[in-house]
């Protein structure tokens, strides 16, 4: 008799889940901009559909969330467990192939660290079961859920090694990025996909440039933005990149009130900045191209290093400033040494590895051996940062060879 009744209750349990995964599925086909999904708290069931969908965004009562999961995990996992061939004919058969993808839909939805699950898609996309842009449209509904699920952001970057980079919205990864990390703090995937997509598309330089810097004021302890705005300064100086000159005065400003800051004083152009922070260059052997882009990374270092201590005026000593303010700094020393001692083959293109790192290497010998008394700018960088303690002092004299003296451990008695 018990039997008989558990017998009654699974078959329940079986038809319900399946009730809702159909009216799930419905959603999908009906509405094909969906927007966000999200587990809605409630616990009992007050007989009526649990599924919610308004205006895009699509719900599911979280009283039921558990049971309709195992079921998809029954159903898919029992696919796995298919000989070969068995799966191959799913997954070519249409009508077999869209009942397993409705599966996936919620069990992803609900549980998306799964691997298999997002394997299972893979095979579907290249069977022509699942369409591509469908696929970049589901992945994003995935990371409205779990902003952190590095799956999606793995799948979406497989679906995109089938399209051209011209055909590439790149805009749009850009904002799912910065959705994601606006939702979850040190999102790291994120972040990484980002990274991805800088160096997979179009310039996007000037654009991300400002979507950092609102994000950094939004998001104040999120170090791994200011590390991306790191990334992007070199690499904006690795393309050579520069505003058009018709705009590039306003460009300079925050470098001409660090100079103010140390001291220094020029006119508000561009070869007189040249001439201050590059006095013994070799002018012949850098191109103007070069030199511009050198300007305005200048001044967007010069322009994070304010950054920071208005921030630290406004919220206190964090950790985040002041390295922040420190990789700016080693940008704009560094490539003053560089320039100086002619590193730089001043053309635009990116290095290989092996040339980047051996050119690391005779900047670090030239940065120990480099006499910062016969270069005005730069000592007077020098005086200024002495300033800031002993810490930072050290700091100086480890990455930038400042040379200022160490101090004396305490005698022990």
């Amino acid at each position: 008799m018990e039997d008989d009744m558990d017998v009654d209750l699974n078959n329940e349990k079986r038809v319900l889940c399946e009730k809702i995964i159909r009216d799930i599925n419905a959603v999908f086909l009906k509405d094909a901009d969906l927007a966000s999904f999200e587990i809605i708290p409630k616990e009992t069931n007050c007989n009526k559909s649990p599924v919610v969908h308004v205006e895009h965004n699509l719900g599911l009562e979280s009283w039921c969330a558990q049971h309709v999961y195992d079921h998809a995990h029954r159903t898919l996992i029992s696919h796995r467990r298919q000989t070969s061939q068995q799966q191959l004919r799913t997954l070519q058969q249409q009508q077999q192939s869209d009942a397993l993808a409705k599966y996936i839909n919620v069990a992803l939805l609900i549980n998306p660290d799964v691997t298999t699950f997002w394997h299972i898609r893979r095979q579907l996309v290249q069977k022509n079961r699942l369409s591509i842009n469908k696929e970049l449209q589901f992945s994003a509904l995935v990371l409205s859920v779990k902003p952190k699920s590095n799956e999606a952001f793995a799948y979406r970057r497989w679906l995109y090694s089938f399209q051209s980079a011209d055909a590439i919205d790149w805009p749009n990864e850009i904002s799912i990025c910065e959705r994601s990390a606006d939702r979850c703090a040190s999102n790291y995937h994120a972040w990484s996909h980002r990274h991805w997509v800088l160096r997979s598309g179009p310039c996007l330089l000037q654009s991300e440039l400002m979507r950092t810097d609102k994000f950094l004021r939004k998001h104040i302890s999120d170090y791994s933005c200011y590390h991306y705005r790191q990334v992007l300064l070199g690499r904006a100086y690795e393309l050579c990149f520069f505003m058009p000159s018709e705009e590039s005065q306003p460009q300079l400003s925050s470098l001409l009130e660090l100079l103010a800051e140390y001291g220094l004083h020029c006119e508000p152009n561009t070869e007189a900045l040249i001439q201050l922070m590059l006095p013994n260059m070799n002018r012949s052997a850098v191109s103007g191209q070069r030199l511009r882009s050198f300007l305005y990374c200048c001044n967007v270092a010069a322009y994070d290093m304010r950054l920071c201590m208005e921030q630290r005026a406004l919220y206190g000593p964090r950790d985040c400033f002041e390295l922040h303010r420190r990789a700016a700094l080693k940008f704009i020393v560094e490539h003053c040494v560089r320039l100086q001692m002619g590193l730089t083959d001043g053309h635009c293109h990116l290095a290989t590895d092996h040339a980047t790192a051996a050119n690391e290497s005779q900047l670090q010998s030239q940065l120990d051996k480099f006499d910062y008394g016969t270069h005005p700018f730069l000592e007077a960088v020098r005086q200024a940062e002495s300033a800031l303690g002993g810490k930072h002092q050290r700091w100086c004299n480890l990455h930038l060879n400042f040379g200022y003296p160490v101090a004396e451990a305490p005698r022990r008695d």
